[in-house]
């Protein structure tokens, strides 16, 4: 028997109603855009007008997708899909807020400057001694230098005692407590971490990284003085104003607050209204004037390599590269070992492609597998090698600058892949702790917004400085050392081509300037050439590496030192096949070319 016509209008009735999930998929979806556009307006990247516009859309759209689907979608299938989509749409609004608090969250730690700098002491042993724990110590005698950082000394003793029933042995200098190590009158020695590190830049302790174990590291803090803040010297309108940054790179890994080398200078130049990017590296071992006219409490103006500025603070790298250069730098951004490590990680490694005979079996910067020719998938401590790597190349600094430049297009070909966006969370994670910089949030986000909105075609230029290997006098080691003086021709070029940029030059006439006075434009001296140069100024010989006998390398030519023995200098020759892994950026090296 049929159905009334009114009980089956009814039943339709009732199979239009929405239920009580779909409902609740419905308002979550609402729920998520407005968390989401919570979020836009939190990270400030774009402009109120087109803020507003875009809310409105989004809103109208999702409305009108609830009325369809409520009202017109009445079989079952139709509904479930209209269901499944509502709970896709909210969830990616859900995610995308996060991604976007996440993002936000990257300003606020990349540009808060810590009120605490980190200082460490290392308890160090030789391994020879097979000394690898602190309770080994018991009734040995460990070597210290109060004057070389007292509170540190005094706290690393303290925890050392607490451990070990020891005998302290003080001594005036670290080179002379260094020393006694070896000698085997002490069997540990206690030092300020900075100093560690770059010790082996002294004669007869080129392998002491090599040579020792790290049994224990003391950290504390102290409060980062005004000046040891580094303000910067903010320009009016950093969309429309020529402004510098200084990128510095340490030689050290963990926290971002602790000073150390800063093994990478590298001077961004950028004039938004002619939208060109000037690169200016200057050789980490360039020999200058140290400044300390940013922190007067952190150091003293003698002359050293520009790498042992980053020792007192990224504020005295700057201050030091302005005079040289004379020219004002803005902002810095510093960055480390780990920075480069996490990023790829967080990526999932990158991929690049090595030409043959360029192939490296194992990278002497810290001792991991080399690449092969082809294309290499390369994890953060590779890839970090491999940006790094100088020893393994004939052409060493020169193919190092090509090796970070393929690093960084590795880079860019994963943050515009679509695997980003499975990586993203990872990667704002990787971002936060990667980098340090004075510049602030608000200008960040103005450059930022001017970048989405102009989508300017910058035009990048490049310039490197080079200079001739010498010998000289390091005031923070105390001993003479492997410098690069810096080519005063090209000083100039450098600080010509940075006033060029900030007047608003065209990119055509800065390109042909740096052109004009390169290292290529003049002729570069071989490795070899460089290193004879050098080796007779040693008073050795040089014999190339190429020639097969076994006197290759460095030789003396006669008994008579140099140097009357009151301090040391030090050889930059690295023998193939030593694996000095501690050798972080070349810390005994020169910069390989140069420039007549």
């Amino acid at each position: 028997m049929a159905e009334p016509a009114k009980k089956r209008k009814r039943r339709k009735s009732i199979r239009r109603k929405p239920g009580l999930f779909s409902i609740l998929a419905a308002l979550a979806m609402f729920a998520g855009l407005g968390l989401f556009l919570l979020s836009l307006i939190q990270l400030d990247l774009l402009p109120s007008h087109i803020l507003l516009t875009g809310a409105v859309i989004l809103a109208v759209i999702l409305l009108l997708y609830v009325i369809l689907w409520f009202h017109f979608a009445r079989k079952r299938a139709a509904r479930f899909i209209c269901f499944l989509l509502a709970v896709l749409m909210g969830t990616g609004l859900f995610v995308g807020s996060d991604y976007l608090k996440k993002t936000n969250e990257v300003f606020g730690n990349v540009t808060n400057l810590t009120d605490k700098i980190a200082n460490t002491v290392s308890l160090v042993s030789l391994k020879k001694d097979d000394i690898t724990k602190v309770s080994r110590l018991g009734g040995k005698t460990v070597g210290t230098v109060p004057e070389a950082d007292p509170e540190g000394i005094s706290k690393g003793l303290q925890e050392l005692k607490a451990e070990a029933d020891v005998t302290v042995q003080d001594y005036p200098d670290v080179l002379s407590c260094v020393q006694a190590l070896y000698d085997g009158q002490v069997q540990a020695v206690l030092i300020p971490d900075n100093t560690r590190q770059i010790i082996h830049e002294t004669e007869g302790f080129f392998e002491f990284q090599t040579d020792s174990n790290i049994l224990k590291q003391t950290v504390w803090y102290t409060d980062r003085t005004k000046s040891a803040a580094n303000d910067p010297d903010s320009v009016q309108d950093i969309t429309s104003d020529p402004f510098t940054v200084l990128i510095s790179g340490n030689d050290s890994y963990g926290s971002l607050n602790e000073n150390s080398r800063s093994d990478v200078n590298m001077l961004l130049t950028i004039d938004p209204r002619t939208q060109v990017v000037l690169i200016t590296s200057i050789p980490r071992d360039s020999y200058m004037t140290m400044s300390c006219k940013k922190d007067e409490t952190a150091c003293q103006p003698f002359d050293d390599k520009l790498t042992h500025t980053g020792l007192y603070g990224v504020g005295t790298t700057e201050s030091t590269i302005e005079d040289y250069l004379g020219i004002e730098i803005n902002y810095t951004v510093r960055v480390n070992f780990s920075s480069l490590v996490n990023l790829v990680d967080a990526m999932g490694g990158i991929d690049v492609e090595i030409p043959e005979g360029l192939e490296v079996d194992t990278f002497y910067a810290n001792g991991t597998e080399g690449v092969k020719a082809g294309w290499n998938h390369l994890e953060g401590e590779r890839a970090l090698a491999f940006a790094r790597e100088r020893h393994a190349y004939t052409d060493g600094d020169n193919q190092r600058i090509k090796n970070q430049q393929q690093v960084m297009r590795a880079l860019i070909d994963k943050i515009i892949s679509p695997e980003l966006l499975f990586r993203y969370p990872a990667l704002m994670d990787a971002v936060s702790v990667a980098f340090e910089t004075n510049m602030p949030a608000d200008q960040i986000k103005s450059f930022l917004r001017y970048e989405l909105l102009r989508r300017p075609n910058w035009q990048i230029i490049s310039y490197a400085m080079a200079g001739d290997p010498d010998t000289q006098l390091c005031g923070t080691i105390g001993s003479y050392a492997s410098v690069t003086v810096p080519k005063e021709e090209m000083v100039e070029a450098a600080r010509t081509l940075i006033l060029m940029t900030e007047n608003g030059d065209s990119a055509d006439k800065v390109r042909s300037y740096a052109e004009a006075h390169s290292v290529e434009s003049a002729g570069s001296k071989s490795v070899d050439q460089q290193k004879a140069e050098r080796a007779a100024d040693m008073g050795e010989t040089y014999v190339p590496e190429t020639d097969e006998s076994e006197d290759a390398g460095y030789a003396p030519v006669y008994e008579e030192p140099m140097y009357d023995g009151t301090d040391s200098y030090e050889d930059d020759s690295l023998e193939a096949g030593s694996n000095d892994y501690s050798d972080f950026e070349d810390d005994a090296g020169t910069f390989e070319y140069t420039y007549e």
